[in-house]
């Protein structure tokens, strides 16, 4: 089974002060600073706290009291009385009791491993709280490339249209190109540049989305890295089975749900062994009564201690079927816990096959645009030098300036697929935190 790996890492003080931010410091600051992780790890920590035998109830259980009472009555107005005499009268008491469950059916080793498992599934939530956030991270920081990938192509081509309209004008000038051809430019330069805008906001969203994740302010400024760092990988698909239903916290999740089924069963059969406890302690007492003035007093004082000592056997002979009624349902619902895990494998595994089937077309599909990319930026720088040559209109430059945008902005995304893909395949294995916190 799969344990959980916490990172935590110490960042320095002068790298938060800079706006320089990769793809591993975003993953180490969300480890630290993301609300949900530092929420799981605290969860983690109470589920920690409570696996003890203390809580499991196989340590004793000691109590001490102490009691004082004093006393002062007049009866010497007091005709139904036959002290006639200030009476005054005081006490102490202390007593020690404890308490020792020393068998109960198994029902303390059952606890026991009770609390081992709910530890092992807060530690196992904390774990999936992690993969969250760090997949989160990591495609928000992509996004935020991409976003940017984009914008610096609209800009370079709004840079080169603006460089052509100046070089139109003179030519229109002079008589060499048409109003129509001008003004073809002109509204090109206007979209583009209307583009532009929406695209910096786009980008600028990106950045307040992953300063959300990194539990940073929102107006946070990075410079993120230009490219994202692509590894092309074909995964054995049989050694992704294998790390899925070893590794994968969903999975884990209802296995664990079986393992408590079995131990609310084991306390339920508890019942049908006798109960053997000890009960043992010690009293003290101690009484003082004073009769008469200040001037003549009369003094009786007394005092005990008693010990005891009970050895209990408590064993339950009927109860109405309750405890077999209660067995039959905690049976049934460990049946129920079975085929809910056996479903979970299925949908993982039926995950896991698409999601590598989309990683490995991705792959293709990443290689085709960028062949496509290649050849529209050939094309494109082509056609700028035959409209400069006057052999093309505006028109027909801007279906292939067009083009030219369109499939690099479909390279940028075909990238961004990719990797998407291969995030899923390594949460939906396991692999996640192994390979993104080291």
């Amino acid at each position: 089974m799969k344990k959980l790996i916490l990172i935590y890492i110490i960042i320095p003080n002068f790298l938060l002060g800079q706006d320089t931010l990769t793809l591993f410091d975003a993953i180490n600051i969300g480890l630290q600073e993301n609300f949900s992780v530092q929420i799981s790890k605290k969860n983690k920590k109470i589920s920690e706290i409570n696996n003890n035998w203390a809580n499991a109830g196989a340590l004793p259980k000691i109590d001490v009291s102490t009691r004082i009472e004093e006393a002062l009555s007049d009866q010497s107005n007091n005709p139904a009385s036959f002290i006639q005499e200030k009476l005054k009268s005081s006490s102490i008491s202390a007593s020690s009791n404890l308490n020792w469950t020393l068998f109960n059916g198994f029902a303390i080793r059952a606890n026991k491993e009770r609390l081992n498992n709910l530890e092992k599934i807060s530690n196992n939530s904390a774990s999936l709280t992690i993969e969250n956030t760090i997949q989160a991270i990591i495609l928000q920081y992509y996004n935020c490339i991409l976003q940017k990938q984009k914008l610096n192509l609209l800009q370079e081509v709004v840079y080169l249209a603006k460089n052509r309209l100046q070089y139109q004008n003179k030519r229109y000038e002079l008589g060499l190109i048409t109003k129509i051809d001008l003004l073809q430019i002109e509204n090109s330069l206007l979209s583009d540049s209307s583009n532009i805008l929406l695209q910096e906001q786009n980008y600028i969203n990106s950045v307040k989305n992953l300063n959300l994740l990194l539990g940073y302010e929102t107006e946070k400024k990075w410079y993120i890295d230009k490219e994202i760092n692509t590894h092309l990988q074909i995964y054995n698909y049989n050694d992704l089975k294998e790390s899925t239903l070893n590794n994968n916290t969903n999975i884990l999740n209802q296995y664990y749900n079986i393992q408590l089924s079995k131990q609310n069963m084991k306390l339920e059969m508890s019942a049908f062994y006798p109960i053997i406890s000890i009960n043992s302690g010690a009293a003290y007492n101690e009484s003082t009564y004073d009769i008469g003035d200040l001037s003549n007093t009369m003094n009786n004082t007394g005092e005990s201690i008693n010990y005891f000592a009970n050895f209990v056997i408590n064993f339950r002979i009927f109860d109405g079927g309750k405890l077999y009624q209660n067995l039959k349902e905690i049976r049934i619902k460990k049946e129920i816990d079975q085929l809910k895990f056996e479903q979970k494998k299925q949908e993982v595994l039926h995950q896991l096959s698409i999601t590598n089937d989309r990683y490995n077309t991705s792959i293709t599909a990443l290689k085709l645009s960028e062949k496509a990319y290649e050849i529209a930026q050939t094309n494109y720088n082509l056609a700028i030098k035959k409209h400069e040559q006057g052999l093309i209109n505006s028109f027909m430059l801007r279906d292939v300036e067009i083009a030219y945008i369109n499939s690099g902005i479909n390279a940028k995304q075909a990238i961004y697929n990719l990797m998407e893909s291969k995030i899923s395949l390594l949460k939906i294995t396991g692999n996640i935190i192994q390979d993104f916190s080291n």
